[in-house]
């Protein structure tokens, strides 16, 4: 097989990405392969959700459910030990023989981890009516015009004396009818 260390896409049971992180690394000390088997990465990044109440929660998401890399030297017990962990459903490639991903597709990857760093989960919808919560136009009704997910706003179409008046708002600051 091959002897040099490269990054692999394994396929796992989606929601079980941390769990087989850490199996990984449990049967890699118990079988000795610290040599070959040199790290797993769970790509995540940082999602904001906004409660009923505009509490604030953090909690990490999988970029890519389902996945997850490993930097390893392939040999055969290498890859019997990665390929038999719990939860694992196989390596991405051809047949039996797991394919290295490109040093592009990793830049890739890590751009997209650090573009989605934090994004907001919104249940807002452009269209949706939405009574302000906080601030000088607490009470007002208005129309979402615009969802900006990465900056956790909503921009709020409200009837200002007499006119459309477009205000940008944090999620926290509106609700949803």
């Amino acid at each position: 097989m091959i002897n040099k260390a490269e990054w692999y896409v394994i396929q796992v049971i989606s929601g079980t990405e941390e769990n087989v992180k850490q199996s990984i690394f449990q049967r890699r000390e118990s079988f000795g392969l610290e040599d070959h088997i040199l790290d797993v990465f769970v790509p995540t990044h940082d999602v904001i959700s906004v409660r009923a109440t505009g509490a604030q929660v953090k909690k990490k998401k999988n970029l890519l459910p389902g996945y997850i890399l490993v930097q390893m030297v392939v040999t055969n017990e290498s890859w019997y030990i990665v390929r038999n962990t719990p939860n694992v459903t196989g390596f991405l490639g051809a047949g039996n023989i797991p394919v290295p991903v490109s040093g592009e597709e990793l830049e890739k990857l890590k751009g997209k981890l650090k573009e989605n760093a934090e994004t907001f989960e919104t249940k807002y919808q452009v269209g949706d009516i939405a009574t302000i919560m906080k601030g000088p136009f607490e009470g007002n009704e208005g129309n979402i015009i615009d969802v900006n997910e990465k900056k956790g706003t909503v921009k709020v179409n409200i009837n200002l004396l007499g006119r459309d008046t477009p205000i940008e708002l944090d999620f926290a600051e509106v609700k949803v009818k």
